[in-house]
């Protein structure tokens, strides 16, 4: 539930059912969900500089906008998503960018 709630945002200052649920059974919701950020923070640098050793003979570069919160205001954001097929026939995804409209 820790997960579910962090993926989908559930702030761990908000009021509902989410936390009551997780503050009867776990009472450290907030120091699980920085746990768990820093857990994400890790893998994502591990991805962003891992050495790209393959050949990859085709490469696509796709984007889609997602409505994002920035420093108190929702904006209109570009995820560019560059995925990459090995000489092998496999897709792999490359890279995963923002970028701000």
């Amino acid at each position: 539930m820790v997960q579910e709630a962090f993926i989908n945002g559930v702030s761990t200052l908000k009021n509902g059912a989410p936390r009551s649920k997780l503050r009867d059974s776990n009472p450290s919701f907030a120091g699980q969900g920085s746990e768990i950020t820093k857990d994400l923070n890790e893998q994502v640098e591990w991805f962003r500089t891992r050495p790209l050793e393959k050949e990859y003979p085709v490469i696509w570069v796709d984007a889609l906008y997602e409505k994002v919160r920035c420093e108190r205001h929702v904006i209109s954001m570009a995820v560019a998503v560059v995925q990459g097929l090995t000489s092998e026939g496999n897709r792999e995804i490359l890279e995963v960018e923002s970028l701000i409209a």
